[in-house]
C-alpha cells in the first residue's frame, strides 16, 4: 500500500487515501520524535517478552487474554497527555460506497483514440459511446478493489 501512485510520483497510495479522507500526516521529522518512537518500540520488544515470561505465558491464547492488562499498565506508566486535550477528530462524511472507492488501488491510464486502456498486462476496449469518445486522449483512473474487481473513474 506504500508504493508510489503513478498519478503523482510524490504521493503513495497511502498518502492518496489520507488526502481523500482529508487526514493530515504528521511526520516524526525531529530527532526527538524519532527517538521517542524508537524507544517505545525497543521497550515493547524487550519489556513485553520479559513480562510474558514472568507471567508464565506460553501460548497465543494466554497472550491474547493477558494483553489488555499489559496495555493498561504500559499506558499508565509511559503515556503522555496531549498538549491540547480537545478531541479534534472529525466524523467521516463519506458513505460506505465512497469509502470502498477511496480504499482501492488507483492507477491513471490514458484512453487511446481507439478507446483502449492498458492495465496489468491487459488491454481493455471501451464501448464506442458518445461519452467514451469524449474520453479519448484523456486520463482516467482505474480502481482495483481488494476482490480483484476493476472500475473506471473519470
Amino acid at each position: 500500500m506504500n508504493q508510489k501512485s503513478s498519478l503523482n510520483s510524490q504521493i503513495t497510495q497511502f498518502g492518496r487515501i489520507l488526502n481523500e479522507l482529508n487526514i493530515d500526516i504528521i511526520f516524526a521529522n525531529s530527532p526527538q520524535a524519532k527517538g521517542r518512537v524508537e524507544r517505545a518500540n525497543r521497550t515493547l520488544q524487550d519489556r513485553l517478552i520479559k513480562e510474558m515470561r514472568l507471567e508464565g505465558i506460553s501460548s497465543i491464547a494466554e497472550a491474547n487474554a493477558w494483553l489488555p492488562y499489559f496495555i493498561e499498565h504500559f499506558n499508565q506508566k509511559f503515556a503522555k497527555c496531549a498538549r491540547n486535550s480537545k478531541n479534534l477528530h472529525l466524523p467521516l462524511t463519506e458513505s460506505n460506497l465512497e469509502l470502498d472507492d477511496i480504499f482501492t488501488w488507483q492507477e491513471p491510464r490514458k484512453v487511446t483514440k481507439n478507446l483502449t486502456i492498458t492495465y496489468d498486462k491487459c488491454i481493455y476496449i471501451l464501448e464506442p459511446t458518445e461519452l467514451n469518445h469524449k474520453l479519448a486522449g484523456q486520463y482516467i483512473s482505474i480502481l482495483e478493489y481488494p476482490d480483484g474487481t476493476l472500475a473506471l473513474m473519470n
